[in-house]
């Protein structure tokens, strides 16, 4: 044997010119291979054909068949993927195999979370727009994950205002709610209370999220899906005078909620533009039945007065007082809701209402957006018996 620095060095016998450690695992010949893969393949169909295979059950892996059918890992691995390409497996985002009918079970988006107030009696405006975000998340093959705090809105009873949450009680709840939740979420649905300055201190937590009913602060990526309320104001100015009312008083059904505020502004707005400001009476609050009767009583006899109330349970409350204390309507009083949801159309009322199912279709879809928008729905008036 020969030795350099008293070290052996192995022999090495060459045959042709190739070292005899190439034939200790020598390749498959060009036609076993193509066997092995015939194999393979006909394997594959056949466990995707069988009735058997449990359908959220993968293939084994690549290297698996690989070494059952004596081919390479690189081989198995593209025959899965023409098969694929083929449409008769289905590959998953993990890498793994599947039948085709196991993808609308396995490959779903991770679920739209609703940070919204608590569905009850009195927020039929959420329930519809929880309809369509329920319906948007089906047509998108997405889970909905449900959250609602009775501290964000605390309603119970409509005959009473809401008491809606501060910006420091709502930090705790956000926050509490991301450490807990945030990273199971493909995207955020907002409802419209939630205060701008928490947003903001949040924004980067809760995108890709969509704010409900009204527009996004500035400076914070958010989408959202609005009513247009200018165009509403302008509606509701023009229908009322059109109808002969002399005099349209804004009623507040409660305190806080930044889309009244922002409606009543626009009312303001395009009361001046149209030249009809006089017309306009200041604010009113009907936030309690005492308030509401008060107002009712304090109506003057003279003149035809229109109340504009965006909210359906306080305008057909303020419908019911003023014909329970005999005055005419919409003779002498009429009742505009801008609301429009099922219960004011149940309560015989003219309402300058929103679509508030296909807000909340729209909502599930601007996640999907690559930037995020706006979406900005038109008033519908639906005529009652009110003006």
């Amino acid at each position: 044997m020969l030795h350099i620095r008293n070290r052996p060095v192995g022999c090495f016998i060459f045959f042709g010119g190739l070292s005899a450690s190439r034939f200790s695992n020598p390749m498959p010949a060009p036609a076993q291979k193509s066997k092995s893969r015939q194999r393979l393949e006909t394997h594959v169909r056949a466990c995707m054909e069988s009735e058997t295979w449990p359908v959220d059950q993968p293939l084994p892996t690549t290297r698996e068949l690989a070494k059952k059918f004596g081919l390479s890992a690189a081989t198995a691995f593209r025959l899965l993927q023409r098969l694929a390409q083929e449409g008769q497996v289905w590959q998953h985002s993990s890498g793994r195999f599947y039948k085709v009918a196991a993808q609308p079970l396995l490959d779903r988006p991770r679920p739209v979370a609703c940070l919204i107030r608590r569905l009850e009696l009195c927020s039929a405006l959420y329930r519809e727009l929880l309809e369509g975000i329920s319906a948007g998340s089906g047509e998108a093959r997405r889970a909905m994950l449900l959250w609602h705090d009775d501290v964000l809105v605390n309603h119970p009873d409509p005959a009473k205002p809401p008491v809606f949450a501060g910006a420091a009680a709502q930090r705790l709840l956000l926050d509490g709610f991301l450490e807990r939740h945030g990273a199971d979420a493909g995207g955020f649905v907002l409802d419209h209370l939630w205060a701008d300055a928490v947003l903001k201190r949040a924004a980067a937590r809760l995108a890709p999220g969509v704010l409900l009913f009204r527009q996004a602060p500035a400076g914070v990526a958010l989408s959202n899906v609005r009513a247009d309320f200018g165009a509403a104001a302008t509606q509701a100015l023009a229908h009322l005078s059109g109808r002969g009312f002399d005099r349209i008083v804004p009623v507040s059904p409660f305190d806080g909620d930044p889309a009244v505020d922002e409606f009543f502004g626009a009312l303001e707005k395009e009361a001046r533009a149209l030249g009809c400001e006089e017309r306009l009476a200041p604010r009113v609050h009907a936030r309690t039945p005492e308030e509401q009767a008060a107002l009712v009583a304090a109506l003057p006899k003279k003149k035809r007065t229109a109340l504009i109330v965006p909210e359906d349970h306080v305008a057909a409350s303020l419908h019911a007082l003023a014909v329970a204390a005999g005055r005419a309507c919409p003779e002498a009083v009429g009742v505009l809701s801008v609301m429009g949801t099922d219960v004011g159309k149940a309560a015989g009322l003219s309402c300058l209402g929103f679509d508030f199912r296909a807000m909340g279709r729209a909502a599930v879809s601007l996640l999907g957006e690559p930037e995020p928008r706006s979406v900005v729905f038109p008033p519908v008036l639906a005529l009652g018996g009110t003006t």
